[in-house]
């Protein structure tokens, strides 16, 4: 045993290839290509993609892709087929690698990334409403996507969903970004790689914590409930769905956009029960690990899923809604990667023939 060669289980803090997408620093600082999220909260969403994907703080994405946002009738029908209890996710992974072929954008192999990453909003309102959607390009990326779910949304709702949004957009080496680049590196289509970041995303340990956060509350009548929960739950050496993230020591910063927005949206209405809830759970958890000197917080799936409700999303669409955001960082990540393209492979460590519950093969 004193020979076995150390390995660092899933590449933890292992540096794999250098990017100039996302800076995600510990210290609490997030920035997308040098501009820091405080800054771009404040832009149209699309605006904020073309920085990811090309380096520009404009519209032309938003210009080039307003004809790409609706579906064609097959792909309708094909979504309206599907069992309407079928999880979206699963409708995502599914659909991603056969939509239509759009026309060129002058971004060569990554255009069909485009038009995937411009058309998921409409996959996720057609499944999710059950009928067929017309998005209107002129309302925004935001407001196209609430007004086909919600009819005349408020526009502070919008301007939520545009900030969720923008939050989610990219993390740099993420599990799902990272599973992506692993399939495009063999010269997989674009479309592959998007399939296989979603596939990731899926997971109940990358994208799935907004969704077990808030329904981790719905379980609780009063903030006082979930004080005693989360405490009681902690002395069992439980985990708290949306607390705490492997990459920042402080406070995500997106977390503190989304606790804001929650706070707003949900005053004065039927929510507000829920918001004090997630507050009790997060004061609760964060004084708990201060104790313990171990300074863990809330991260950006914590008070997301509220967001997301006040939009209008069932809990089971949110990392859909996630994964409408992420496509962008993965087209971004697809380009990048073909500038000096390397397959990855990994070595694992050879240690005998274990079977995975405990018996000899053979």
């Amino acid at each position: 045993m004193g020979n076995m060669q150390m390995v660092s289980k899933g590449l933890a803090g292992v540096p794999v290839d250098h990017t100039a997408i996302a800076d995600v620093q510990a210290a609490g600082v997030l920035s997308y290509r040098g501009h820091s999220i405080e800054t771009l909260v404040k832009y149209p969403f699309l605006t904020v993609a073309g920085l990811v994907v090309d380096d520009r703080l404009d519209d032309h994405l938003a210009s080039l892709l307003a004809d790409s946002m609706n579906l064609q009738p097959w792909e309708t029908t094909w979504i309206l087929s599907l069992p309407e209890d079928l999880h979206p996710m699963k409708v995502l992974q599914a659909l991603v690698p056969v939509l239509t072929e759009g026309p060129d954008l002058g971004y060569g192999e990554a255009n069909q990334g485009l038009h995937v990453a411009a058309k998921l909003p409409a996959v996720v309102a057609t499944h999710l409403m059950r009928r067929a959607v017309q998005l209107d390009a002129t309302l925004g990326y935001a407001g196209a996507f609430i007004q086909a779910i919600e009819g005349n949304p408020e526009p502070r709702v919008v301007d939520a969903f545009n900030t969720t949004q923008i939050l989610q957009m990219e993390h740099s080496f993420n599990a799902g970004t990272f599973a992506s680049r692993v399939v495009v590196s063999t010269l997989a289509s674009v479309e592959a790689g998007i399939a296989a970041g979603i596939g990731a995303l899926s997971g109940p340990l990358h994208g799935g914590a907004d969704e077990a956060a808030l329904n981790l509350a719905d379980r609780f009548a009063t903030p006082d409930e979930a004080r005693a929960y989360v405490a009681a739950a902690l002395e069992r050496g439980e985990k708290i769905p949306g607390m705490g993230h492997r990459e920042y020591r402080v406070v995500d910063p997106r977390a503190r956009f989304l606790k804001q927005w929650a706070a707003q949206l949900s005053q004065g209405t039927e929510h507000e029960n829920t918001y004090r809830i997630l507050c009790e759970m997060d004061e609760t958890f964060s004084a708990a690990m201060a104790a313990r000197g171990k300074p863990l917080h809330a991260n950006v799936e914590f008070y997301k899923g509220l967001v997301l409700r006040i939009a209008g999303l069932p809990n089971h669409f949110f990392t859909a809604a996630f994964a409408m955001a992420r496509v962008f960082g993965y087209v971004a990540h697809f380009i990048e990667s073909r500038v000096d393209n390397r397959i990855y492979r990994p070595a694992a460590v050879y240690d005998g023939r274990r079977h995975p519950l405990g018996c000899a093969e053979g």
